[in-house]
């Protein structure tokens, strides 16, 4: 899923990450993304705050380093709600869909989606546990955005609640 390799824990917990990333939407925004113009185009630089995560998953309370990906994202408003879709970035990995949407609510952009949250056990084996993630990031006057994934692991020896803070920046 990235160009570089990583330890195998941090791998995990990054190939998930970006899973919710990708599940909830990668978000780029342009620097003048707003209430009154909702586009997000461009590069930015997204950055998974894995050592701020919190929640009630085994996988919450696993030691990690935050982490930066670059995507590249468009915006189509002619249909409706405002679309934005990741045309460039990192390759996905094979949980993830490779077509990452968000969408404009009037306050900020969000997707949710259905996936299988890779359970990295104490033993170092990995289980895939059915999860629901809402990610969501929202303007900032400096033409950032921040928000969070918030996964919810239905099963398995990961079952509870990871939530990751995430900023997204103009690069």
């Amino acid at each position: 899923m990235f160009a570089t390799r990583f330890a195998p824990a941090s791998r995990i917990l990054r190939c998930a990450l970006t899973a919710g990333l990708l599940a909830g939407g990668a978000v780029v925004a342009a620097p003048t993304a707003g209430a009154d113009d909702p586009t997000l185009a461009g590069w930015y630089r997204i950055t998974f705050h894995t050592d701020q995560k919190s929640g009630s998953s085994i996988a919450a309370a696993q030691p990690e380093t935050p982490y930066t990906a670059s995507y590249l994202f468009t915006t189509d408003c002619s249909d409706g709600p405002c679309i934005a879709s990741a045309v460039d970035g990192p390759a996905p990995k094979e949980n993830v869909s490779p077509k990452t949407t968000l969408e404009w609510d009037g306050a900020q952009w969000s997707k949710s989606r259905d996936w299988n949250w890779d359970c990295l056990l104490p033993d170092g084996t990995i289980t895939y546990d059915p999860a629901h993630s809402v990610t969501s990031y929202r303007p900032q006057p400096d033409g950032s955005l921040t928000g969070s994934i918030d996964t919810t692991i239905d099963a398995g020896a990961c079952a509870g609640t990871v939530s990751i803070p995430v900023t997204a920046r103009p690069s």
